[in-house]
Order: structure tokens, then C-alpha cells, then sequence
């Protein structure tokens, strides 16, 4: 009988650990960028109904309470470093690429740029936004949007309200390390 439940016990134990899915997750990049000192990783701490410049209807104030934080992940390469840059974008690819994150739109971004916005969760109930913004041999942006229930729709709505003036003075006034960007 012992033998039987050390042999039930240790099939188990092999079929949970061969069977767990180990596929990196945006989070698990964020955490191992962080110590890596050509990565900004800063957890973004401003009051996000300060950067727009338009009255915000209800449904728009529902979209900002659903956010419960925003982490924002940024590389600038160094003259000579493209094969990293080139190396970092297809990794985040390869972490997008999963089955788990769905497309939702692409957008132009800046002169040279090019950005998508991804989700997790269900169409009417995500988990996480992701804004990423890439700009020819300068480097790109991970924008992870937290929160609960959030209406994927209603934040690309929203994401189109943002005064880029009033985003830049918010993010210069709370967090320094962002200053250099813009």
C-alpha cells in the first residue's frame, strides 16, 4: 500500500511539473530588465485624470478607476548597440506572440514610430493593457496598464483624450528619472 501511494504520489508530482506551462510573461521581463542599468523601469505613481485637457464623460472616469496601475518599461540604445535593441524588440515579440496576449490595434507614434496596443483577459474584462512603441534605431517603450475589469475599447478611446503636454508635465513633476525622455 505504501509503495502504491509513493508511486500515485510521484506520478502526480510528474505530470503537474511536465505539463506547467514556463512561458515568459511581460512581468518576468520587467523583473529581470531591472537590474540592468541600460532599462528605465519606473511604476508610474501620477493621478491619471491629470493628463487630459477634455471634459471626461462618466463612461471615461469608470475606464480611469478600472486602472489600478500603470508600469512603464523604456531602452534607449547606446551608439553601436542596434543588435541589442534589434535583440530586446524580439524578445518582447516572442513574449507577445503568446497565446495569452491579443491584438486590439497598431498605431504611427511620433516621426518614425510605430506602437501597438495588446490585452490579456477577455475582450470586456482585461487584465492588462499593453501599449509598446518602438522608434527606429532609438530605442522603444513597454507601457504595462493594470487594473481590474478594464474595458479595452473604452481605454483606446481614452488613450486618444491624452494631452501630451499635460502627460509630459505630470510625468516630469513625479518622477525624475523620466525627465531625460522628453
Amino acid at each position: 500500500m505504501r509503495k502504491k501511494l509513493l508511486f500515485v504520489s510521484l506520478s502526480l508530482f510528474l505530470f503537474l511539473f511536465i505539463n506547467c506551462e514556463n512561458q515568459p510573461s511581460l512581468q518576468t521581463y520587467f523583473v529581470e530588465k531591472m537590474e540592468d542599468p541600460s532599462f528605465l523601469i519606473v511604476n508610474l505613481p501620477f493621478q491619471l485624470e491629470n493628463i487630459f485637457d477634455k471634459t471626461l464623460t462618466e463612461e471615461d472616469m469608470k475606464t480611469i478607476a478600472s486602472v489600478g496601475k500603470l508600469n512603464l518599461l523604456v531602452y534607449r540604445p547606446k551608439d553601436g548597440e542596434q543588435e541589442l535593441l534589434d535583440n530586446e524588440l524580439q524578445t518582447i515579440q516572442n513574449i507577445l506572440d503568446n497565446n495569452r496576449y491579443q491584438h486590439l490595434m497598431d498605431f504611427k507614434a511620433f516621426d518614425k514610430g510605430q506602437g501597438s496596443f495588446m490585452f490579456e483577459g477577455e475582450t470586456d474584462q482585461v487584465e492588462e493593457g499593453i501599449v509598446i512603441v518602438s522608434i527606429q534605431d532609438n530605442g522603444f517603450g513597454v507601457l504595462r496598464i493594470l487594473g481590474s475589469e478594464i474595458n479595452p475599447v473604452a481605454l483606446s478611446k481614452l488613450i486618444k483624450k491624452v494631452s501630451p503636454s499635460l502627460l509630459k508635465k505630470e510625468i516630469s513633476s513625479s518622477s525624475s528619472g523620466l525627465k531625460n525622455l522628453f
